[in-house]
């Protein structure tokens, strides 16, 4: 009860949220996700009873247990996981997160992003493409919907709306909170093999129906962006050749990202996301992000990024 009491705490305070407003949306989203007579009953009083656990010594009149039902209204209300809510350990094995089979997680994939990298010093991420906090919104909305193309052509349109919807939403508040710029200690790297950069420069594959014009413009807002050195961004082109085998170990992953060695999160091609809080695989990752690290192009990232807008066709 204590851990949950003070997550409870912190996220109404993330939220701005008073006993009194949290009670209020409890007591709406309790009878929309239990259609019987047994939806639990917040109240302001339960939740002060819960909070009391924040104190060294509660009192006599502090709530003694939680059931599943209230912390699943609790979780909802407040746009998190109920895993986070109670404290539950995630470290044993990777949790999987279908975007079509459950849009609703969303925030609770926010909301564990974003707390990871509040708590972590550095961000690294390798990925096919690039990250959406350095997209530019058009090139970012257009780019999922070629990533996700196959979808059309099963005749499965409503889906395929629906993913190029949640990536859309994940990537605006990813990008929001960077140019934000609240963190000036954390560094954000992106890895991206040359050849990746270079197919989205010159339009092939899944770029090939992006006009030259929107994706001249990302690659110049990335040059933008990296000249801000209050936003901690920093971008490792890989030099293929050098990094050798260790191409390999992506080869079932559109992206990979290590927070510190908290938490490792990784996409597959499918959309499917999964993460880790296991210390093995965040150190694993860490680790194999690293030696990519160590591959990157020689020459600034100015003119690597300017050959390249050059190359656009």
């Amino acid at each position: 009860m204590p851990r949950l009491a003070r997550r409870l705490r912190r996220r109404m305070s993330e939220l701005g949220m008073s006993q009194t407003e949290l009670a209020t949306k409890c007591c709406l989203t309790s009878a929309d996700l239990f259609d019987d007579s047994e939806h639990p009953n917040i109240t302001r009083e339960r939740i002060a009873r819960i909070l009391m656990h924040c104190k060294a010594e509660p009192g006599r009149s502090a709530a003694r247990v939680i059931t599943f039902r209230e912390l699943r209204v609790l979780a909802t209300v407040l746009r998190v996981s109920p895993e986070w809510l109670a404290g539950h350990d995630e470290s044993r094995d990777p949790v999987m997160w279908d975007p079509l089979a459950d849009v609703h997680r969303v925030e609770q994939i926010l909301h564990l992003i974003n707390e990871h990298e509040t708590a972590a010093s550095e961000l690294l991420i390798w990925s096919e493409y690039l990250i959406s906090s350095l997209e530019t919104t058009e090139f970012m909305h257009r780019h999922h919907e070629a990533m996700f193309s196959e979808l059309d052509a099963l005749g499965a349109n409503a889906d395929k709306r629906k993913i190029v919807q949640i990536y859309d939403t994940i990537g605006n508040a990813r990008r929001k909170r960077l140019l934000d710029g609240k963190r000036k200690d954390r560094k954000l790297i992106q890895l991206i093999f040359s050849s990746d950069l270079e197919r989205m420069a010159q339009g092939k594959d899944e770029y090939t129906g992006i006009p030259k014009k929107i994706r001249k413009d990302c690659l110049e807002n990335v040059g933008s962006l990296m000249d801000r050195p209050s936003l901690g961004v920093e971008m490792v082109v890989v030099n293929e050749q050098q990094a050798g085998r260790s191409k390999r170990a992506f080869r079932d992953y559109d992206s990979v990202g290590v927070f510190d060695e908290s938490l490792v999160m990784w996409r597959y091609h499918s959309g499917r996301i999964a993460w880790s809080k296991s210390p093995e695989h965040t150190r694993l990752w860490r680790r194999k992000l690293n030696n990519l690290r160590q591959t990157g192009l020689s020459g600034s990232l100015t003119s690597i990024l300017a050959r390249l807008s050059s190359q656009s066709k």
